[in-house]
């Protein structure tokens, strides 16, 4: 696995996050199959693990706005993660986290939603992103 990667998936471990009540979005499920390298760790959690993360030093509260709604997430600059409760419009965080594959120990969102994910957002990044999803699960 890529250092840069596998430390982001070390932070993660640090937080002892029982299963079941997190799963790792965002490039996550690109990153720990080495697809490319990742610059953070986008986890979805449950109310009451972030309810958790809320007074703990080094995490900030911070606001992302998308169609009018506002959404919360928890970041830690040192360690790059970024917590969410909710993510997005009509994205079912209990359902994701249920059915979360588990890779090395770590519960991560399925490709089949983050191949969703990407196609919404459809960046340049994302396209990128697809190709390689794509690439890994068709050769």
């Amino acid at each position: 696995m890529l250092e840069e990667n596998k430390k982001l998936f070390q932070n993660i471990r640090s937080l002892n996050l029982p299963i079941g009540e997190y799963a790792i979005f965002g490039s996550g499920p690109i990153g720990i199959r080495d697809l490319r390298k990742i610059n953070d760790i986008d986890v979805i959690v449950t109310e009451k693990i972030f309810n958790k993360y809320l007074d703990k030093p080094g995490w900030e509260i911070k606001y992302t706005y998308n169609n009018g709604h506002r959404f919360e997430r928890l970041t830690n600059d040192d360690l790059v993660i970024e917590m969410w409760k909710d993510w997005y419009v009509n994205w079912n965080v209990k359902k994701l986290i249920k059915e979360a594959e588990i890779i090395e120990d770590m519960p991560f969102v399925k490709l089949e939603y983050l191949i969703k994910w990407k196609k919404f957002l459809s960046r340049e990044k994302d396209l990128i992103d697809l190709e390689l999803i794509e690439d890994y699960l068709y050769d």
